[in-house]
């Protein structure tokens, strides 16, 4: 008996040491600069962000990149020096003109970095906008047995664009403000884009000179996942953010979205197959991981309301608002309607 004790013992000191956590070791190599960039006609979106980049196993948060020098060259000579703002955070005091071409340079210590080439698009239209009634499918993950099916109905807000020579490719954002009262409060809260980049374009479309139909939102017509029960709602005010993109660069958001959605295949993207368009001109053994982005850009907002009804499937009521006031993410006015505040 003592010896199967013995045997048993040494049996779980033997499981117990395999289990220890292997951490690899890691070549550490000298940080790459990463650029975060978006050059548009709307100052207010402007910016340059340059870091370095952290080792693999690093939780700090990335290093700003100081001494460095920025500017926005346009092919014909004119340039625009970008303003430090704060460390390795640049913006610019004028915009880009449609047609024209412009290239990022970045200087720094003995290296100049530079981007390729990129023609300024022109402003982005949205030919119509409308939502349609849908029931959107999605699964709940349960503790116990498998996920469950969740079908929400509500509206999916569409969109209808012209494809022109000049301009192919679109971007979207978006954010939908959900408006509510609560005597004496008036307030609202919002709900945004943070899933993949909604991109579309003349590839997508093969057979058509114009987009039709082309998703951008979903809001679904119970709002308590939003609001308390003493809040009732008033009303969406949506807000799209039209990009007019070159084909690099829904290239480029098309392989994000496929590294975003990787779900650990075997021939998932990796980040290393993300190509950017920013190179070291004096050294170019020297990799730099960022992207110039240079997008025509336009704001759209619409008021809507929706709902169910009954004996009617369902109801949206929809018009354009032509004033842009700046719209905080949340919060509440007491005893009367915020600025920005719209009513059917």
């Amino acid at each position: 008996m003592q010896k199967e004790l013995y045997y048993i013992a040494s049996l779980a000191v033997l499981f117990v040491s395999c289990e220890e956590y292997y951490k690899p070791e890691m070549k550490k190599v000298q940080a790459l600069m990463v650029v975060e960039s978006l050059v548009t006609n709307d100052p207010k979106q402007n910016y340059v962000k340059l870091t370095k980049s952290l080792d693999f196993y690093s939780t700090d948060q990335a290093e700003e990149i100081e001494g460095a020098k920025v500017e926005l060259i346009e092919s014909e000579g004119s340039s625009l020096t970008g303003i430090e703002s704060s460390t390795g955070n640049f913006t610019f005091s004028n915009t880009p003109i449609p047609g024209k071409t412009y290239y990022l340079r970045i200087i720094w210590g003995n290296d100049t970095y530079e981007s390729e080439k990129v023609v300024m698009p022109p402003l982005p239209t949205i030919d119509t906008l409308y939502t349609k009634h849908v029931i959107s499918q999605s699964y709940r993950n349960e503790i116990y047995g498998p996920p469950i099916l969740v079908k929400t109905p509500g509206r999916e807000v569409c969109i209808d664009a012209t494809f022109t020579p000049e301009l192919e490719y679109y971007r979207f954002n978006w954010r939908a403000v959900l408006q509510w009262v609560s005597k004496p409060y008036y307030g609202w809260t919002s709900k945004y884009d943070n899933g993949i980049f909604n991109i579309v374009g003349s590839k997508d479309f093969n057979l058509s000179a114009k987009i039709t139909q082309h998703p951008v939102l979903f809001l679904q017509y119970d709002t308590q996942d939003f609001l308390d029960p003493s809040q009732t709602p008033l009303g969406w005010i949506v807000i799209v953010d039209q990009y007019g993109i070159q084909k690099e660069s829904y290239d480029f958001y098309e392989t994000l979205n496929k590294q975003i959605s990787a779900e650990g295949n075997l021939f998932d993207p990796v980040l290393t197959q993300v190509n950017g368009n920013i190179h070291c001109t004096n050294d170019t053994s020297k990799v730099v991981a960022g992207f110039f982005d240079l997008n025509s850009y336009r704001q759209y907002r619409y008021f809507l309301r929706i709902g169910m009804r009954i004996n009617v499937e369902n109801y949206a009521i929809q018009r354009r608002i032509n004033r842009y006031p700046d719209i905080p993410y949340y919060g509440s006015v007491f005893g009367g309607r915020p600025e920005f505040w719209e009513y059917y």
